[in-house]
C-alpha cells in the first residue's frame, strides 16, 4: 500500500499537470482570438466597427491575457480612425498599467505615444481659444493659464516632458506677428510623428510591414523563442524584449504542431503579427 507522502506527492503532481494544461489552453485561446482579429484587420483595414467589436469581445473573454494589450492597441487605432475617441481612450487607458512583461512594457509606451498625440490636440484647442480672445497666438504656453480650468490643456506630454512650442513667421506676411506656431512633443519629435491626424493618414505599420520571420531559435514545448528576421539583405535575431533597427520583439511562441505559432513586434506606434 502506498505511503501517505507518496499519495500526496502524486496528487500534487496531478494538480500541477492539470493547472499547466489549463494555462496552456488559455494562452492558445487568446492567441487564436488575437490571430482572428489580426486577420480581420489585414483583410479589411478600413472596416473599423467590426474590428472594434471583436476587440471588445476578446476583452470580455480573455480579460487576463497579456495578448489583450495588443488587441486593444489595434482597436484604438481603428477607433481613432472611426472618430470614436472615447472608445480609443477605453482601449488605451488599461495599457498604462506598470507591467514587467515585454508586451506590458511596450504596450505602455504604445499608449503613451498615442495619448500624447491626443493631448496635443487639446493644446491646439487651447491655443485656438486664446487666439479668439487676442487675435494672435501666445508667446509661450504658460499664457493658456488664463483659460477656464476645464479648457486648460496638459502642460506636458505623456512622458512628462514639456511641449516644444514656438511662434513661426509667415513667409509672405512677415509683418504679421504671432499668427502661426509649431507644436510638438519632444519625445515624439517634430513633424508628423507628433500629429494625430497625420499618423492616422499613414498606412498602418509602414515601418514594420517589410520585415518577415525566417526561423525560430529554441522555444521548445511552446516556450518563448528567439526569432530571426529579414528585411531585404538585412537580418537580425531578437529575443523577447530585445530591440534592434527600431523593432522590438514582444512575443514569440512556436507551436510544435505548426498550428498556433505567433510572433509579435512593435515600433512603438503599431503592432505587427506573424501568426498561423
Amino acid at each position: 500500500m502506498p505511503s501517505l507522502p507518496r499519495l500526496l506527492f502524486a496528487a500534487l503532481a496531478i494538480c500541477f499537470a492539470c493547472a499547466t494544461s489549463a494555462d496552456a489552453q488559455t494562452e492558445t485561446d487568446a492567441k487564436r482570438a488575437l490571430a482572428k482579429i489580426w486577420q480581420q484587420h489585414v483583410r479589411a483595414p478600413a472596416e473599423h466597427a467590426p474590428l472594434i467589436l471583436a476587440v471588445q469581445q476578446m476583452a470580455a473573454q480573455q480579460a487576463d491575457s497579456p495578448l489583450l494589450s495588443v488587441a486593444r492597441g489595434l482597436g484604438a487605432w481603428h477607433a481613432f480612425n472611426a472618430g470614436q475617441t472615447n472608445t480609443a481612450l477605453q482601449f488605451l487607458t488599461p495599457l498604462l498599467a506598470d507591467r514587467a512583461d515585454p508586451i506590458g512594457v511596450e504596450a505602455r509606451v504604445f499608449a503613451q505615444r498615442w495619448l500624447t498625440r491626443l493631448d496635443r490636440e487639446r493644446v491646439r484647442t487651447g491655443l485656438q481659444l486664446y487666439y479668439r480672445r487676442h487675435v494672435e497666438y501666445p508667446p509661450a504656453l504658460s499664457a493658456l493659464a488664463e483659460l477656464a480650468v476645464t479648457n486648460r490643456p496638459p502642460t506636458t506630454d505623456r512622458f512628462g516632458r514639456e511641449w516644444k512650442y514656438e511662434l513661426a513667421a509667415m513667409k509672405r506676411l512677415a509683418k504679421l506677428r504671432a499668427q502661426r506656431y509649431n507644436l510638438s512633443s519632444p519625445t515624439l519629435g517634430l513633424g508628423d510623428d507628433s500629429d494625430l491626424g497625420a499618423m492616422l493618414r499613414r498606412p498602418y505599420g509602414a515601418g514594420l510591414m517589410l520585415w518577415r520571420t525566417t526561423r525560430f531559435i529554441g522555444g521548445e514545448a511552446g516556450g518563448a523563442a528567439n526569432v530571426e528576421f529579414a528585411r531585404n539583405a538585412e537580418k537580425m535575431v531578437l529575443s523577447e524584449g530585445a530591440k534592434q533597427s527600431g523593432v522590438t520583439l514582444v512575443y514569440a511562441r512556436p507551436d510544435p504542431q505548426g498550428r498556433d505559432s505567433m510572433v509579435i513586434i512593435t515600433d512603438g506606434d503599431y503592432w505587427w503579427l506573424f501568426a498561423r
